[in-house]
């Protein structure tokens, strides 16, 4: 094997390569056609069933997804009049006081319109809060369904997934939190 690979390397053979600038036009009105694929011969297909969180109720514990897609229970979700997120979300519509709950712990959570300087991201606070990660709110901002918070450092530490008239999610550490308002 060693003389055959040997016999290979002293060939003298160069290879050299040819640079195309050829361009190739787009298909100008084709159809796309699509349909399920088939099951392989031999093989079996099974529905995934995904578990989902219990329906909050005010005055009931919430319930955070784990990675492992179970559910933990949170403190109990406080007793509030909603917002109407139903037709999107929009900056203006998180402005105000909002309650985040994590386990038995609760704490009030105030976002403004604010832009926080040299960013652009709006203020938060979160007076006399005692949950550590939670502590050092300074600033948050909207990405499409989900609310993020930072610290004074532009780090994140919070993210919230919108869900119904509330916002599930995690902190920095990976503690559950949901905001509620």
């Amino acid at each position: 094997m060693a003389l055959v690979l040997s016999g290979c390397a002293s060939s003298g053979v160069t290879t050299t390569s040819i640079a195309s600038t050829e361009t190739i036009a787009p298909i100008q009105d084709s159809s796309v056609a699509s349909s399920d694929l088939n099951t392989l011969p031999g093989s079996t297909v099974q529905q995934a069933s995904l578990a989902q969180p219990a329906p909050l109720t005010p005055g009931q514990p919430a319930q955070v997804a784990n990675a492992d897609g179970s559910f933990a229970r949170l403190g109990s979700v406080p007793q509030a009049a909603g917002r109407d997120l139903s037709t999107g979300l929009t900056v203006e519509k998180l402005l105000g006081g909002w309650t985040v709950v994590s386990g038995a712990e609760q704490c009030k959570l105030n976002l403004t319109q604010t832009t926080k300087s040299g960013t652009s991201r709006y203020r938060a606070s979160t007076p006399g809060c005692a949950l550590d990660g939670l502590k050092v709110v300074a600033s948050w901002q909207l990405v499409g369904n989900q609310v993020q918070l930072f610290d004074e450092n532009g780090d994140i530490i919070a993210s919230l997934i919108h869900s119904g008239s509330q916002f599930i999610g995690t902190l920095a550490g990976g503690q559950g939190i949901t905001m509620v308002g």
